[in-house]
């Protein structure tokens, strides 16, 4: 009788740890350890930021577009070039977007950046304007974590630093109306 009841029990066992391992694991509203905030625009990404160890006291920033010349390799001459002394500020414009960001004298890129997207012409992040609010919320929350994007009735907003200005989402009628993101 005890024999029986240890091959039960040895059997069960076997059986625990073979359905444990077949089930997958996956880490629960966990960000990535890099972020990167990129941008589409004209059918070609540029990554202006990436954010290394999010959710944490050792969060840092690190620019990846460097130059002008790295932006408009990516998506062409820009519409617009204000300036002089001290820098430049850099504008591709398209109907309702734009995206904007400043350079020093020799062209290399300064903290200030601005996306500003009305229209289907870019994106950020992946998120496009038309998209739905639930096909957002799943793709901010799988790269930013939970703890970092926050939503109300007509915006999902996303902290990717602490004491910088938020990206804004802009809702109506449960879709993407609006993007805005501006770091300075």
């Amino acid at each position: 009788m005890k024999k029986i009841k240890r091959r039960f029990l040895a059997m069960g066992i076997c059986l625990a740890v073979l359905f444990c391992s077949l089930a997958p694991v996956q880490p629960v509203n966990a960000a990535a350890k890099t972020i990167n905030l990129t941008v589409r625009y004209k059918g070609k990404n540029v990554t202006f930021e990436a954010y290394r160890n999010p959710n944490t006291s050792k969060t840092k920033i690190v620019k990846k577009a460097k130059t002008y010349a790295a932006v408009k390799k990516a998506w062409g001459k820009a519409n617009v070039v204000e300036g002089g002394v001290g820098g430049y500020a850099y504008t591709w414009k398209s109907g309702k977007t734009e995206i904007w960001f400043n350079t020093d004298e020799k062209g290399k890129r300064s903290e200030s950046i601005l996306i500003d997207i009305k229209n289907k012409k870019a994106t950020l992040c992946g998120i496009k304007v038309g998209m739905s609010k639930k096909q957002a919320l799943r793709k901010l929350r799988k790269q930013w974590g939970k703890k970092n994007v926050s939503t109300t009735k007509n915006q999902i907003l996303v902290q990717t630093y602490p004491g910088l200005i938020p990206m804004t989402f802009d809702l109506k009628s449960g879709k993407i109306r609006s993007i805005y993101y501006m770091h300075s």
